[in-house]
């Protein structure tokens, strides 16, 4: 750091109970998402509770419990908004309802923000000012830089432990752009725990392995869980090789495919020999390795997840998970019902932007799965229509490959019976029987039955 820019920054640092204190009622403000959440203003804005009144406060996928919902039960003083919300935060939505959420295709979020949106403070978490006075975004770019062109003032939350990842472009901020900087001393970057895969996510993985989906040189979007982990492993397992990473979010397991040589991106048009990525959650070995890893880029979401970029890439493979997929093809993978109630658990992120890119693939080679457990509870999760408070995430027009526990089905261009027919091949046994009956009330299924037809139907587990 620069004499100059050491004397003007010491002239910005406010401590992050004073950077709180500049919140006034009324105002609109961002607090930053993912690994990057300013923790320490939502405590100590928390501690406000009964002095501010009409506050708007919005994030995105949320990672932490908030404590201005702890103070503020109801939301009468923090009138909070999510773009994605994670575990941390259903039970908000359960208590409020699904007006907290902000839906988007989450490759728009730039452009909408700049056009429609307002804040007098962002308070953006990045890592420690470099020698030019750059404060780079960290473990997440998203919609960061559109957030902060539409803020009054910004307030850099610098953290020691937030590695600096290379671009792209819109990866940081300079010095004269920011009004206040915080060291925030309180809190850890946020590191996401290990999720172990289930039998189920296993066998589903093995599915889709089987299915031949994935192949030497696959560009590949895979998210975070335990599905998305056994696929991951899989593939480390299978002898693939020379696959590409162009995805939402970088994950620890793809830290190990990079390792054991599976990924090399040399087979990519765009962005050759990078992985390319908007948003990086896993554990400090995965922020160690992506710190100014020049294999790395980190992009803005526009650009990671805008379809006609995804359709660049050779041999596009997506995997995204669903909660329920209707008969007719219709996926819902963002709410739940509860008491009668539809409440978010998660958001529609990016899973359309990839099942559109693999759509438009260039080469047209692009493949799409939606892959969901065949059960929740004892019921199917295979539903003849989707219920009331299901919003739909992915339309039936756009969904390729279903997978289950029990096979892998592709719906594209089939007609309304022979969709349902194979969706009943990958359903649970103990409801195939129920779902075909209710497929032919419905007038789902016309002319043929199960065992006449087998249209669509990549692969069936005995």
């Amino acid at each position: 750091m620069g004499t100059t820019f050491a004397e003007r920054y010491e002239s910005k640092l406010i401590s992050g109970k004073e950077a709180a204190g500049l919140v006034k009622s009324g105002n609109h403000i961002h607090l930053g998402g993912a690994a990057n959440i300013a923790a320490i203003i939502d405590k100590y804005l928390a501690d406000r509770v009964n002095e501010l009144e009409d506050i708007r406060v919005v994030t995105y996928i949320d990672t932490i419990k908030y404590k201005i919902c702890e103070a503020d039960p109801e939301g009468k003083v923090f009138k909070w908004y999510s773009g994605f919300l994670l575990s941390s935060v259903r039970h908000v939505s359960k208590q409020r309802g699904i007006g907290v959420y902000i839906p988007e295709t989450w490759h728009t979020a730039p452009m909408v923000y700049r056009e429609k949106h307002h804040f007098d403070f962002f308070f953006i978490v990045t890592s420690p000012m470099d020698d030019k006075g750059y404060f780079n975004f960290g473990l997440t770019s998203g919609h960061n830089r559109a957030i902060a062109d539409v803020s009054d003032k910004i307030v850099a939350i610098v953290r020691k432990d937030m590695p600096a990842i290379n671009g792209g472009y819109e990866e940081s901020l300079h010095f004269d752009s920011v009004d206040y900087i915080v060291e925030d001393n309180e809190f850890e970057t946020f590191c996401l725990p290990e999720i172990e895969s289930k039998p189920e996510d296993k066998i589903i993985a093995e599915n889709i392995l089987n299915s031949g989906l994935i192949k030497d040189g696959s560009t590949l979007q895979i998210g975070i869980g335990g599905l998305p982990n056994a696929v991951l492993d899989s593939i480390a397992s299978s002898g693939i090789k020379n696959c590409g990473l162009h995805t939402e979010m970088l994950t620890s397991k793809m830290i190990d495919l990079i390792e054991q040589g599976v990924v090399t991106n040399s087979e990519k048009k765009a962005d050759r020999f990078k992985t390319v990525f908007t948003f990086c959650l896993g554990d400090r070995k995965l922020y160690n390795y992506a710190n100014q890893n020049a294999a790395f880029s980190l992009f803005p979401v526009d650009y990671t997840n805008s379809p006609l970029i995804i359709s660049q890439q050779p041999n596009m493979f997506s995997l995204n998970s669903a909660i329920n997929v209707d008969l007719t093809g219709q996926v819902a993978s963002e709410q739940m019902v509860f008491n009668g109630r539809p409440y978010q658990i998660s958001g529609s992120g990016g899973q359309l932007d990839f099942v559109m890119g693999t759509l438009l693939s260039q080469d047209q080679k692009g493949l799409s799965v939606l892959a969901l457990y065949s059960t929740y509870k004892d019921t199917s999760r295979i539903l003849p229509l989707l219920e009331k408070g299901f919003n739909v995430t992915v339309p039936r027009t756009l969904t390729q490959y279903v997978a289950t526990e029990w096979g892998v089905v592709n719906l594209r261009g089939l007609s309304n019976s022979s969709r349902a027919e194979a969706l009943i091949s990958i359903a649970h046994p103990d409801f195939r029987e129920e779902l075909f009956k209710k497929a032919n009330e419905l007038g789902l299924i016309s002319y043929t039955s199960i065992k006449e037809e087998n249209k669509g139907i990549v692969f069936l587990r005995q």
